[in-house]
C-alpha cells in the first residue's frame, strides 16, 4: 500500500477520531474507507453527467408515448362516431366534437404522464 499525506482541519481530525472510536477500526482504515467511498460517488456522478444520451432517449420515449396515446384516444373516439354512437356528444358541429375529443385525449395523456411522476 502506498502512503498518502494530506492536511486536514482540526475539526475534521476530531470527527475522524470519533468515527474510529465508535466503529472500533483504526484511524487509517476509516480514512481509507471514506476515500474509497468518495471515489465511488465521484465516479458515479461523472457517469451520470457524461451520459446525456440516456436522458434525451428517455425524453424521446415519453414524447412518443404521449403521441401514441393521443392517436389512440382520437382513433377510439372516431370509431365510436362511425358506429353511430354519437349520443355521448351534445355538440352541434363536427368541429366541436373534434375539439372535445382533443380535450379528452389531452386530459387522458396528462393524467397518464403525471401518474408516473
Amino acid at each position: 500500500m502506498q502512503k498518502v499525506s494530506a492536511s486536514l482541519s482540526t475539526s475534521m481530525v476530531v470527527n475522524l477520531k470519533e468515527l474510529s472510536k465508535s466503529s472500533g477500526k483504526s484511524l487509517s482504515q476509516i480514512i481509507s474507507e471514506l476515500i474509497e467511498i468518495g471515489c465511488k460517488v465521484k465516479r458515479y456522478q461523472e457517469t451520470q453527467k457524461s451520459n446525456p444520451q440516456e436522458v434525451k432517449k428517455a425524453e424521446l420515449i415519453d414524447k412518443h408515448t404521449e403521441y401514441l396515446l393521443r392517436i389512440m384516444a382520437i382513433a377510439a373516439d372516431c370509431y365510436r362516431c362511425m358506429r353511430n354512437e354519437k349520443s355521448k356528444y351534445a355538440e352541434e358541429s363536427v368541429n366541436d366534437v373534434l375539439d372535445k375529443i382533443m380535450a379528452n385525449a389531452q386530459r387522458f395523456i396528462d393524467g397518464y404522464l403525471n401518474r408516473s411522476q
